[in-house]
């Protein structure tokens, strides 16, 4: 019976996508449009049913959700003023993330078109006029859409109900946590499944709230994320992406554990702050199973190479212009074994998971903070051959390994392949003559004083010079290497990891 009832719940929550393109809302309550004299919250449909809180205790939308403004509830309630229902079924889409995850059961919404019919939705419970449907006996530990569509006339009621709404309380319980978007639509015959997919996808990348039983569409009915051929990368979906239609812009986002965050150029306090902008109906879309970037598991390489992984994501890109621009990855590594050092981004360009050398392109870090134990990788660009999805995930190399790999020119430093020079985080450094004849000038800079580790390994992973150099802000450091071949010179500070091919000749 509970399967069943899920599975009603869904469809309800599909319902509500209706449509923001087909159809009007009745209202519609976004936190990044509420305005700045509270204690108003606008609706911005048209119709002029404008929301007021009850206390002065909301001040303005000064949370983020996903890095969106949302409104803290917190004790107080939202009054929606009486509205004019003519539909026989209508949608309510609230968009949230309570507190506490414990089994504490909150109001969300209720509408009361007279004494005797009300609907009701609270973080655990659908309930009507006619009965109490038990959904979920715990609270989400996540951001959250959420949905319930249900008949709101009954027999001999006037052909048009005026029903009046409370968000956020009840006369003995109110909601604890953030609310960002609330919705009530109109379930007419205009309605189709392609169109309640298409708002839930909306919300569902604004807000970092994963679909799981669904594929995430745009406005124009085009597929930027599809269930059927990614289903076992579909536990946990993010995206960035544009579409006008929806009034969506999301430049950056994070996975709803806080691991992985994308950005496009860069990550910044928040997106509406960013700068950055993609065309319209423009997405790159990242999954993954539910916990990939938190559990180890093995990648096998050509040659019996074997590595430590975390992670085993899908990138995919809807949009010629989303290829041709820059994005960055900030990865949590604090539940990851081996030192920071040591891993460095792998993306299977062909999107087979096999990580071929023909196909493998391999990012060290741009940046590691290594207090709070996170990587950042800068300047990828994503599906660069055109087929449609890249598979990635963060492996832990050792330098034997960049060795053997790199000599299959798979490693991008940083964004550069020519390891001349390159720009880490916060340091510049040039290696120079290259080729030369044994005798290098190893140059690097910072704009704060850094001491740096510098090792020089040979094709076969040995160690055959190490210097070592105190915290200052340029460093200068001349060697030599009788032996011809093709060396590996690795430039460790506490903040980046850069590497650079050197041939003796």
């Amino acid at each position: 019976m509970k399967q069943k009832i899920i599975a009603f719940f869904a469809f309800a929550l599909f319902c509500a996508v209706a449509a923001a393109q087909v159809s009007n809302p009745i209202v519609w309550l976004r936190a990044d449009s509420a305005g700045a004299d509270t204690p108003v919250w606008h609706d911005i449909s048209g119709n002029g049913y404008d929301a007021v809180f009850t206390t002065d205790s909301v001040k303005s939308a000064d949370t983020l959700l996903n890095f969106n403004p949302a409104f803290r509830f917190d004790g107080t309630a939202l009054s929606v003023p009486p509205l004019e229902v003519t539909e026989e079924a209508n949608s309510v889409i609230i968009v949230y993330q309570a507190d506490t995850a414990m089994r504490e059961e909150m109001p969300l919404w209720s509408f009361q078109a007279d004494s005797t019919h009300t609907l009701a939705l609270t973080t655990q419970r659908i309930v009507s006029s006619n009965s109490t449907i038990l959904y979920n006996e715990e609270n989400s530990r996540c951001a959250v859409v959420n949905s319930l569509t249900q008949l709101w006339r009954r027999r001999r009621m006037a052909d048009t109900l005026h029903c009046s709404g409370v968000v956020g309380a009840t006369d003995s319980s109110a909601f604890t946590g953030m609310v960002a978007e609330l919705v009530v639509l109109p379930c007419g015959e205009e309605f189709s499944d392609t169109a309640l997919y298409q708002w839930c996808s909306y919300l569902a990348v604004k807000y970092g709230v994963t679909l799981h039983e669904t594929s995430y569409l745009s406005s124009d009915g085009t597929v930027t994320w599809p269930l059927d051929s990614l289903g076992q990368f579909s536990g946990s979906v993010i995206g960035i992406g544009r579409d006008d239609r929806f009034g969506l812009h999301q430049r950056q986002s994070c996975t709803a554990d806080g691991l992985l965050t994308i950005g496009l150029d860069s990550i910044a306090v928040d997106n509406m702050l960013h700068g950055s902008e993609l065309a319209d109906r423009e997405f790159l879309m990242v999954g993954s199973s539910a916990s990939a970037f938190s559990t180890a598991s093995e990648l096998y390489l050509e040659d019996d190479q074997t590595l430590t992984r975390y992670g085993d994501g899908v990138a995919k890109v809807t949009g010629n212009g989303v290829r041709s621009r820059s994005t960055v990855l900030k990865m949590d590594a604090s539940q990851w074994a081996d030192s920071l050092h040591r891993y460095a981004l792998l993306v299977d360009r062909s999107g087979s998971g096999e990580y071929r050398y023909s196909d493998l392109e391999i990012f060290t870090p741009s940046e590691m903070d290594t207090a709070n134990k996170t990587l950042t990788f800068s300047d990828i660009h994503w599906d660069t051959d055109g087929s449609g999805c890249d598979r990635f995930c963060f492996a832990a190399l050792d330098i034997l390994d960049f060795s053997q790999i790199g000599e299959r020119g798979a490693v991008s430093e940083n964004g550069g392949n020519n390891g001349a020079t390159g720009n880490g985080a916060g340091g510049q450094y040039t290696l120079y003559p290259n080729p030369n004849s044994g005798h290098f000038v190893l140059e690097a800079q910072y704009p704060e004083a850094t001491p740096i580790s510098v090792y020089v390994y040979t094709a076969d992973g040995r160690t055959v010079r190490t210097y070592q150099r105190g915290a200052d802000t340029v460093h200068r450091i001349e060697g030599s290497i009788s032996a011809k071949g093709q060396y590996l010179i690795e430039i460790v500070s506490n903040a980046e990891r850069n590497l650079v091919k050197m041939l003796v000749q």
